[in-house]
């Protein structure tokens, strides 16, 4: 048998497990959204409102396996990360987010009770750092979702994914920033999302290339000018069906389209 070179033994491992690749969601049914706001914290709220949600680092894994999240999903099925691993990262909303934030009061985690979020800070970097090594090391792509709850909080932190990006090869990146654009932080994430084409991080509140904003009303349309109506929420309002998510859409990492979603 020829000798393979470990780029062509990396090449027939992804052919096998394209072949493998299965939706591992736990659950399949995702809300539907109405355009209308839920619970609104306090406007001079520095935190979540669930304070006890807050974690220190532990043995505990921070990055949480997105099979666990019905929108997300355990796997990229699509496109060029297609058998890409997908892990998600919570950390407190409002604690880590810049005050220019649009959604301030009325973030979607103040409806979420029941997550599991991670106090920032250096030992919360180290454990992160740690298990990004670990799962980039046992699998051929991975990627992480930033952030289901919070944003980057600093530029050291922002810092530590330019690093682990520049270490890891196989590692890819996805989310949102309510950074600003004219900010520092803003034009790091747009400058890492350049230079490295691993980084697929959108601007919130922005409708222009490589920008997300949300709409305070349903829609059946799939565009609204130049921007897509995230395909996930829309196969909600209408009715189901096929059972789209981030790891069968691949929309957010796919090119600097602005996309739209509906307020839930």
């Amino acid at each position: 048998m020829k000798h393979e070179t470990l780029d062509q033994k990396k090449a027939r491992r992804a052919e096998v497990a394209r072949g493998k690749i299965r939706d591992r969601r736990r659950f399949k049914l995702t809300p539907v959204p109405t355009g209308e706001g839920g619970i609104v914290a306090r406007a001079n709220a520095v935190g979540t409102i669930f304070p006890s949600r807050v974690f220190d680092v532990t043995d505990e894994a921070v990055l949480k396996d997105g099979a666990h999240n019905s929108k997300i999903g355990g796997d990229v099925l699509v496109g060029r990360l297609a058998g890409a691993k997908i892990f998600t990262l919570t950390l407190e909303e409002r604690a880590t987010c810049p005050r220019s934030c649009a959604v301030w009061t009325e973030c979607y985690g103040n409806a979420m009770p029941h997550s599991r979020r991670w106090k920032h800070g250096l030992a919360f970097e180290r454990k992160l750092a740690e298990e990004v090594a670990d799962l980039c090391r046992q699998h051929d792509k991975v990627l992480i979702r930033l952030h289901v709850l919070g944003d980057f909080y600093s530029l050291g932190y922002l810092g530590l994914w330019k690093t682990l990006l520049e270490r890891h090869r196989n590692l890819y990146v996805f989310g949102f920033t309510a950074h600003r654009l004219d900010s520092a932080l803003g034009a790091w994430v747009a400058t890492l999302r350049q230079d490295t084409n691993r980084f697929f991080v959108r601007h919130s509140g922005y409708c222009g290339p490589w920008g997300s904003f949300v709409i305070d009303f349903p829609t059946e349309k799939p565009k609204l000018g130049t921007a897509v109506v995230c395909p996930e929420q829309r196969t909600a309002m209408n009715g189901g069906g096929k059972a789209d998510h981030c790891g069968n859409c691949g929309l957010c990492w796919a090119g600097d389209t602005p996309i739209v979603f509906v307020e839930h």
